[in-house]
């Protein structure tokens, strides 16, 4: 499951496409950063790409050199920028290129010089032999060698579902993933989920096929507009649309509106090449109307890596219409430019909003947004995909009165062409003195700390000796003396009843690092109230969906002597398989303390 998609921006933005609206806020401001909105329409942005003869973008333009018209009548350009984004870091960028999370991946994609790409592999339309094995080794060529180090990438079918879409810069990661594409247009067995299955139950395979990458299409397009507001690009391979849709126009014109509305640039590229396509694609008038291109060419490789190169420049026109247009309508939109012999590239134009779906939009949001500290959580999962050295644990408890810092590690399974990690670094610092460095072995460390922020680098080594993964972390470390706190949960991990009996239930166990597990697994779950109001306090604990939803409560126990605190059991038998948090909650009169442990259950 995936983290909601900035559910503020989504609602909004799928009726204000470029067109930033503004509706007067009533309710008081939140922790986290959200726009406010009034009515009236103040300003159309819209991205244009303008290529020389070489197919190269020009950087050179000036707000002049434009001629731009909504619905034939020409508008004065009111704000105007070139956006350079060429996937290379910036000078002195020390921040981490690995993408750990989807939090972290959403974190990177609001970056200027960041290019996000989805690559839609549409499995429904292309041909088992010659068209997949074209564009897999186009495709493989492609991702080893055209994106910078900052780009971005995830890559989609038409059954894969928004959650399980995650991004990533591993080069080998990408072409791992590419060489195991297929092509099954016209295979219908075996099926790969209960949908293929009523699809054979109905009938009429191909039609539904067809409205399924559609809808699978317009999807990723929100997905990506819930990352950021500037431009995204879909590269979708596809022989193009069979079977005669239901409502085709209709679908495919709710397409291009969303991808408008989220600012997204779909490119299709036909892996047959010249001489073998026999109809018109569908397609090509959506990557016309989205801003993108649609390739017929025999060399793949090159087009593929056009719709990189058109990324790496573009211009930014924003335009105050002359009519404010809160009508709900389509209205066109042309640029050019006033010199000759360049390729200009926009979108055709924007769906306006009605006052109507402004309101409708603005209640959705705040209906479904969600509070800041169940998005910190959930964004401190990792990706099922990250492609870390070592699962991690960092605890904060109290011992003797002190604050205590406990750490566990274990290796996770070798990412392509690396060896797995042996050995870790902790290095521990606050306010520029060292707290902590040294070697953590296996069997994990604990340390004293002064409370307030500490700040954390772990290097994980192979065996011999050279660095395989790096991170650096901030964590805050209690105040004994604060009124009420709750310890870090640890967890514990029982595979089986021998297990579970033979669990370790001394103070200093050691605590499972890992975030990932099986529906075969049983999980005990410690934690301690602190604080002078602790004893008076009452504790509960509650099972919340991947939305913040709360599920279920959970009993807590007293776990036996020497351990102390509080245990959650809870067997993951009867959970299904997605991304969950488990709440606790410890409130004393004025005083309340709340912490989540986010986890998975991945098969």
């Amino acid at each position: 499951m995936s983290r909601p998609l900035s559910s503020i921006t989504i609602a909004l933005l799928a009726v204000t496409p470029f067109l930033l609206i503004r509706v007067a806020a009533q309710d008081p401001p939140r922790p986290q950063q959200r726009p406010t909105f009034r009515t009236g329409a103040e300003l159309v942005r819209v991205d244009v790409v303008v290529l020389d003869r070489n197919g190269q973008p020009v950087p050179t333009l000036t707000a002049n050199d434009f001629e731009l018209q909504e619905e034939g009548e020409p508008q004065e350009i009111r704000s105007f920028q070139f956006v350079k984004a060429d996937g290379q870091p910036e000078a002195n960028d020390e921040r981490t290129l690995t993408i750990r999370s989807r939090s972290h991946a959403a974190s990177e994609a609001s970056r200027d010089n960041v290019r996000v790409f989805l690559i839609f592999w549409d499995e429904y339309h292309i041909g088992q032999m010659v068209s997949a094995t074209r564009a897999r080794n186009a495709l493989m060529q492609f991702v080893r060698t055209a994106f910078g180090p900052t780009d971005i990438v995830a890559f989609m079918d038409p059954l894969t579902p928004i959650d399980a879409i995650t991004f990533t810069r591993d080069r080998l990661e990408l072409f791992e993933r590419t060489r195991r594409l297929a092509g099954r247009s016209g295979v219908y067995v075996p099926t790969r989920s209960a949908v293929e299955d009523a699809h054979l139950e109905r009938g009429d395979v191909e039609r539904l096929r067809s409205e399924v990458t559609v809808s699978a299409l317009k999807a990723a397009t929100v997905h990506l507009g819930g990352m950021r507001d500037g431009r995204k690009s879909i590269i979708l391979v596809s022989e193009g649309l069979r079977g005669i849709m239901r409502d085709s126009q209709t679908l495919l014109t709710d397409l291009i509106r969303t991808a408008n509305d989220n600012n997204t640039a779909i490119y299709a590229i036909d892996p047959r090449g010249f001489g073998q396509q026999r109809f018109t694609s569908l397609f090509e008038g959506v990557a016309a109307d989205t801003g993108g291109e649609f390739f017929r060419s025999n060399d793949l490789t090159q087009a593929f890596s056009r719709v990189v190169t058109e990324s790496s420049g573009f211009y930014l026109l924003g335009y105050t219409p002359l009519e404010r247009p809160l009508d709900g309508r389509f209205h066109k939109i042309r640029v050019r430019v006033k010199q000759s012999g360049l390729e200009v590239r926009a979108r055709s134009g924007y769906w306006a909003p009605s006052v109507a779906d402004i309101e409708r939009a603005r209640r959705k949001a705040v209906d479904a947004e969600l509070p800041a500290d169940v998005q910190q959580a959930l964004g401190e999962l990792p990706s099922a995909s990250a492609r870390r050295a070592i699962d991690l644990w960092v605890g904060t408890e109290i011992q003797s009165d002190r604050p205590i810092v406990r750490l566990s590690w274990a290796p996770r399974p070798s990412a392509v062409g690396n060896a797995p990690a042996a050995a870790v670094d902790l290095d521990a610092v606050q306010d520029g003195k060292t707290v902590f460095d040294a070697a953590v072995g296996p069997e994990g460390a604990s340390f004293a700390s002064p409370p307030g922020p500490l700040m954390l680098t772990i290097t994980a080594r192979d065996a011999a000796g050279d660095v395989v993964d790096k991170e650096t972390r901030t964590i805050r470390v209690p105040d004994p003396a604060a009124s009420l706190w709750i310890s870090t949960p640890a967890l514990f991990r029982t595979q089986n009843a021998l297990e579970y009996r033979n669990l370790d239930r001394s103070p200093g166990a050691r605590a499972f690092p890992g975030r990932e597990f099986a529906r075969s697994d049983r999980l005990l779950v410690r934690f301690s109230v602190e604080g002078s109001a602790a004893a008076a306090a009452t504790v509960s604990a509650r099972m919340l969906s991947q939305w913040g939803k709360d599920l279920a409560e959970l009993p807590l126990t007293r776990p036996p002597q020497p351990a102390s605190g509080y245990e959650i059991d809870l067997p993951l038998s009867s959970v299904a398989r997605g991304e969950f948090l488990i709440s606790v909650t410890a409130a004393s009169g004025a005083e309340r303390a709340r912490v989540f442990v986010p986890f998975r259950v991945a098969r």
